[in-house]
């Protein structure tokens, strides 16, 4: 997990234990959809994002279940 994202989710235990509980698979969805961006603010963008998605128990593709 990049070191960036463990420190954001330190400061957000619920999402924290949220995304632990995922299967490797599903954490793995959202880790390569940050990893993979070209620009830092890209990147702190998904990364935001992904921590609002958790807080409301959302897995990376909630849009297509």
């Amino acid at each position: 997990m990049p070191d960036d994202f463990e420190d954001l989710l330190a400061t957000n235990i619920n999402e924290k234990q949220y995304f632990e509980a995922f299967s490797y698979s599903k954490r793995k969805e959202y880790l390569e959809w940050f990893v993979d961006t070209k620009t830092e603010a890209t990147r702190q963008k998904r990364m935001n994002t992904a921590v609002e998605w958790l807080a409301e128990g959302k897995s990376r593709n909630w849009k297509y279940q």
